[in-house]
């Protein structure tokens, strides 16, 4: 009741209290408004999950509902929850529950849930009885530690000393990799979600640079990675919110073109964080307004497990595809604006979080770093307190092993085992508790005491002590400890990013193309001479037997090949030509041919200007930061730069490798960034140095020094990337084997041999290199190539004077002899080697 004030009146004749109505009012609502935000609302910044969340994921943890178990009625989670820890009703309970459980809702699902859990469509979840449900690993992940006294407990409103609930979970994965959403009383919070990956790749940065800016970040983390995928226009937003806490960001579908001989149809296969309902729903309304005019009455949805999301749109005859794309984007939920308020609960340690704060993406990161480095310390706290009280007990199981008749004796001569106690106490040295150890065991047990046994235990527990003690005191190697734990979480439940940035678009620029939507199939293209592109089966140059042995058979055409790649309908080539420009290109646009069919000319295909020619073609399937594409040029330069920097490159090409006069580009490849590059020249010099010396550097280069030509002249003529295997042994005999891997060196003269690997030095960049090959006077090196015994090799080579006409012959590598480096190779054709390509 409340206490009697200045706004207060009492009458002594009714004991009644009388006060002003305001007053209590407001006490009640600020009582409220506080409850909501801390118990209600908003998300723990240590955890990222709110308190009803907490409680089902604790609860289902203590009553082992694990992902290695099978799964349990959901109603039987509901009851525990709310019989033991939240005092609400069962719905609230289930629909949280639900919504951990949906993969389209959450971007990492902490529940994983059995039965109609609800769609996109608006689906609303079955009752719990029909349902059922266990925890994911990766929400045992989130309570990892929990056992060992690294967060705080109090008792639930069922004060029962037994039932006690977390003030926060240890929080092993980052809070904002799942999303959150909340009203509060004067406080919301809507919190995007992000890639694991990408966000523990920054924790792991930040406790090296806690002070790194904004753009340093977005490096790692680049932005938001919503469950449906779609694409954000720009970086403004992200960047807003990442700064302050509060954001503003455009999301579009992900549509593509689908033409078949009979129709064309917009196909959305990715949608902006909403329900495909919604979308639906938006786009009949804008047709019905008569806003879309490009569009047939037909919308298909044919969505479904295996395809994901898959809404047809049919178009009419001859319109323009892009502009009615732009329509749609304009006029239905197939764009939407999304508002981020990243508002937090703050704690200090070991204490219930009761401060609400918008926070930044820098600032959350490095609490909840500060947090994990405090978890760590306290695992280690309560390890090595156990550790030390069995390092106690273990030396008073010495001491018994060591006198174990006597004590047999002790306690036969003992009235009970308490007296028996004290006298091995005494008589020992010992304390209370290792007496009392000694003292509950049986006669047989003492008799089988085996001091070698402790005697090990307790020199594992010195060494795990010692290792504790030194965590403790040591910040670098507790930072160190955590950095390990979090990059198993990243192999454990790290996955691709689903959502698309565009850095550089603009939510209201024209849209000018749609790109083709097709299955991924495999497919193996072909770039030929004089500068045609084909694909062809996958199983194309398969080899065949023939008379017992595995080989290819050449058709006409096969002389002019100059490339051969695998890859799928859904990958691009990534085409290099001469002048240094770069070209992309899908490769469900190239013609499927059979192999002696003539391929479809390059210069109709890509915006090639006159002179121009193409001299490498690169398969991409992703645009990675960690990998890169590697330019070489005929006078000895290299430019190394990430695949990321060629998102936006298309048919009208995009400038790449800027050349000096004179030069040309010879060869592009395909990198990790963690291996090794063989440089060959026309003179015979082969230079072989490590991707460390290579710097990356943005698209638009002019490249740095590859190899130190020779004073009299020479050209580069070719490049490899190798990646060394390391030792290989065998596995039934445990004989290490040779290097598989050689270099092939093939001269103009038609001459070839290969060279094991370990005889080239690896040198500096820009030096010279050693001698590859012996040639006379009037040979040169025509290229040089990484194969392995299981190759096989298709020459194009032109005959001398007595035979005309351009040749293919078919080689296996393991027929090609090996010499070492100074030693000329065989000639194997009676004519000048126009190509070699390796088959596989």
């Amino acid at each position: 009741m409340a206490s009697v004030s200045e706004n207060t009146e009492k009458t002594v004749e009714t004991g009644i209290i009388q006060e002003d109505f305001s007053v209590i009012m407001a006490q009640a609502f600020a009582t409220y408004g506080l409850s909501v935000v801390t118990d209600r609302a908003l998300p723990d910044a240590r955890d990222g999950l709110k308190p009803v969340q907490r409680r089902i994921l604790a609860g289902m943890r203590e009553a082992r509902y694990l992902a290695s178990r099978p799964t349990v009625k959901s109603a039987e989670v509901v009851g525990l929850i709310l019989g033991n820890y939240h005092p609400h009703g069962d719905t609230s309970v289930y629909d949280a529950a639900v919504r951990m459980a949906q993969p389209f809702t959450m971007r990492y699902p902490l529940i994983e849930g059995q039965g109609n859990m609800g769609s996109e469509d608006g689906d609303a979840p079955a009752a719990y009885r029909y349902t059922e449900m266990r925890l994911s690993p990766l929400a045992e992940a989130l309570m990892a530690d929990m056992e060992r006294e690294t967060v705080p407990l109090h008792p639930t409103y069922k004060q029962d000393p037994k039932v006690q609930e977390p003030d926060y979970l240890p929080g092993r994965i980052p809070p904002v990799v799942n999303p959150s959403s909340g009203i509060a009383v004067g406080l919301s919070t809507n919190i995007p979600p992000h890639n694991l990956g990408e966000v523990l790749r920054a924790c792991i940065a930040l406790l090296d640079r806690p002070d790194m800016t904004v753009d340093e970040l977005m490096g790692y983390i680049p932005g938001p990675d919503f469950s449906q995928g779609g694409h954000i226009i720009g970086t403004e937003g992200i960047r807003d919110y990442f700064t302050t806490g509060k954001g503003r960001i455009i999301v579009r579908a992900e549509v593509r073109l689908e033409e078949t001989p009979r129709s064309r149809a917009l196909v959305v296969t990715q949608i902006p964080p909403t329900g495909r309902d919604k979308v639906k729903a938006s786009i009949i309304k804008a047709f019905n307004a008569r806003k879309l005019e490009g569009l047939m009455a037909d919308l298909r949805d044919e969505t479904d497990t295996e395809k994901g999301t898959r809404i047809v749109l049919e178009l009419r005859k001859d319109v323009d595809a892009a502009q009615t794309l732009e329509q749609l984007y304009r006029e239905t939920d197939l764009q939407i604006a999304i508002s981020f308020q990243m508002v937090f609960l703050f704690g200090s340690p070991m204490q219930a979080a009761r401060q609400p704060k918008q926070t930044g993406m820098l600032e959350l990161l490095n609490y909840w770093n500060a947090h994990q480095l405090d978890l760590l310390t306290r695992r280690a706290q309560y390890d090595l307190r156990k550790a030390r009280e069995r390092l106690h007990v273990i030396e008073g199981l010495i001491t018994g092993a060591a006198h174990a008749e006597e004590i047999v004796k002790i306690f036969q001569q003992s009235e009970d085992r308490t007296s028996a106690r004290r006298a091995i106490e005494e008589r020992y040295s010992l304390t209370e508790i290792q007496s009392d150890v000694i003292a509950s065991m049986t006669l047989s047990q003492v008799t089988k005491l085996d001091s070698g046994k402790y005697q090990r235990e307790r020199d594992e527990l010195q060494r795990r002590i010692e290792e504790l003690e030194n965590l403790l005191t040591n910040r670098r190697a507790l930072i160190s400890l955590l950095k390990k734990e979090m990059q198993q979480l990243m192999r454990q439940f790290a996955d691709e990013r689903r959502t698309y940035i565009d850095v550089e678009g603009q939510p209201h620029a024209p849209i000018t193309h749609v790109a083709s939507l097709h299955e991924r199939e495999p497919l193996t293209v072909a770039f030929a001479s004089p500068g045609t592109l084909k694909a062809l089966a996958p199983d194309t140059f398969k080899p065949k037997q023939k008379n017992g042995v595995l080989a290819y058979t050449p058709v006409r055409g096969d002389e002019q090949l100059r490339q051969v790649v695998a890859t799928t309908t859904q990958d691009y080539l990534l085409c290099m030509s001469s002048t240094g420009r770069v070209f992309q290109i899908g490769s469900h646009r190239l013609p499927l041919v059979t192999r002696s069919a003539k391929g479809e000319a390059i210069r109709d295909l890509l915006e090639l200007a006159p002179g121009e020619e193409i001299v490498a073609v690169v398969p991409i399937d992703a645009y990675d930061e960690d990998r890169y594409l590697v330019t070489f040029s005929r006078l000895g330069k290299v430019k190394k730069s990430p695949l990321s920097e060629y998102k936006t490159v298309d048919i009208d090409g995009a400038q790449d490798m800027k050349l000096a006069e004179g030069d040309s580009v010879v060869t592009a490849l395909l990198s990790r960034g963690q291996g090794e590059y063989f440089v060959t020249t026309d003179y015979a010099q082969t230079l072989r140095f490590s991707d460390e010396a290579l710097r990356a550097q943005g698209r638009v280069g002019q490249g740095v020094a590859a190899i130190a030509l020779a004073k009299g002249g020479g050209v580069v003529v070719s490049a490899s990337y190798y990646e060394p295997q390391g030792t290989v042994v065998d596995e039934t005999t445990g004989e290490v084997l040779p290097e598989l891997n050689s270099l092939l060196v093939v001269t103009e003269q038609g001459t070839l041999k290969k060279v094991p690997v370990s005889q080239y030095p690896q040198k500096g960049r820009a030096t010279g290199g050693v001698v590859t090959t012996e040639i006379g006077d009037k040979d040169r090196v025509l290229l040089s190539m990484l194969v392995n015994e299981q190759d096989h090799l298709l020459l194009g080579w032109t005959g001398r004077s007595g035979e005309k006409g351009e040749h293919a012959l078919v080689l296996p590598v393991s027929e090609v002899k090996a010499f070492p480096r100074v030693k000329q190779g065989v000639e194997v054709v009676n004519g000048r080697i126009l190509t070699v390509v390796k088959l596989g």
